[in-house]
């Protein structure tokens, strides 16, 4: 979203304005995701997709309709496979499509700025459509205006919107309203300036992570070692704990299983709301980590919260492969909270 949003305003500052059209819904096998955006201007520019170039076309001519003054409207493209030179989407799915003046995504630019994150909410069909509202993390309003009711009837899907980073449509009465996560990308923290650490950084920050690097010693923790990552602390990570700001979209992997780096910070990490925890090491060595722990009065339910040895086992044995392991399980912990997720792709994803 922040990208579309600086485009519309570098063409602003050149007097076009502009619509844009989101992807609201997907059904089937479809080329891009909910929530991919197409914006075009006055002048015929265009930036982004939604279907990788199997609609464009049209939906530039509805996006024309909008800046026209013809309103706010929500498109429907789905096609067999045996028309697929006719308008619409050659994969056989079909994705709905709400096209908007590009003004819609006021305020967002500044909300993520301000690191804040929440959920846009907007009525894409049905009386109102068009009206919006961008909401912060509990739901409360921050800019924008919807019908009487529509924002506490969809309450229940902004709180798990949020829990998942994702969208929902909702139906609201005569209403459709669609509810989309707003916000910057995720936290990681990589506790060890390693080669797995580097190769980590990188896979990480391609599925959108903001990652910190943080390890004592100073001849790992040197930044050109890690330029995919935002920061790189050379300090025990113990001791820039409060620095690491770990929350609850904040992800962590502790890839030095030397005691003395793990051993006082381990129950700082259990105490925090962090999403995720991740732990290198052997199974003999995640088995006495969790003794230890134990022993100092963490409950099963507390070292359960570790992920050890760290990753899904998908065969990996470069750094490159395990870092693909590690992100796997992370976007899992992200992504769907709701399955109970093993140490194997066999496992961890539903039949």
């Amino acid at each position: 979203m922040r990208d579309t949003i600086e485009i519309r305003d570098q063409w602003a500052a050149e007097d076009k304005t502009s619509a844009v059209a989101t992807v609201v819904a997907a059904r089937g096998s479809t080329p891009r995701p909910v929530g991919s955006r197409f914006l075009v201007s006055a002048s015929d520019d265009v930036f982004g997709s939604v279907s990788g170039g199997c609609v464009e076309t049209d939906v530039a001519r509805h996006a024309g309709e909008v800046l026209a003054g013809g309103g706010a409207r929500l498109v429907t493209y789905g096609i067999a496979a045996d028309d697929a030179f006719e308008v619409g989407l050659a994969c056989g799915g079909s994705i709905d499509v709400f096209v908007q003046p590009a003004d819609a995504l006021d305020g967002v630019a500044e909300f993520l700025d301000a690191g804040r994150y929440g959920t846009l909410v907007t009525v894409v069909r049905g009386p109102d459509t068009g009206s919006g509202m961008l909401c912060d993390a509990t739901g409360s309003p921050v800019r924008g205006d919807l019908p009487d009711g529509a924002l506490e009837a969809v309450g229940g899907e902004i709180e798990r919107v949020i829990g998942v980073e994702g969208s929902a449509i909702v139906e609201v009465g005569e209403r459709t309203v669609f509810v989309e996560w707003v916000g910057g990308g995720p936290r990681l923290v990589i506790v060890g300036a390693t080669n797995i650490g580097a190769a980590l950084s990188v896979v990480a920050r391609e599925t959108g992570f903001r990652v910190t690097v943080v390890d004592p010693r100073e001849a790992f923790a040197v930044p050109e070692r890690f330029p995919a990552a935002e920061r790189v602390l050379r300090a025990w990570p113990d001791a820039v704990f409060d620095e690491l700001g770990v929350d609850e979209r904040t992800h962590v992997v502790v890839l030095s299983h030397d005691v003395k780096i793990e051993g006082p910070l381990l129950p700082l990490l259990l105490g925090s709301p962090a999403r995720y925890l991740g732990v290198m090491g052997s199974r003999r060595t995640h088995a006495a980590r969790l003794e230890r722990l134990r022993a100092q009065g963490w409950g099963d339910r507390d070292v359960a919260r570790l992920h050890g040895p760290v990753g899904l086992d998908i065969g990996g044995q470069s750094a490159g492969e395990m870092a693909v392991g590690i992100v796997s399980e992370m976007t899992l912990a992200r992504r769907r909270p709701d399955i109970d997720y093993g140490r194997s792709i066999e496992t961890a994803i539903p039949a």
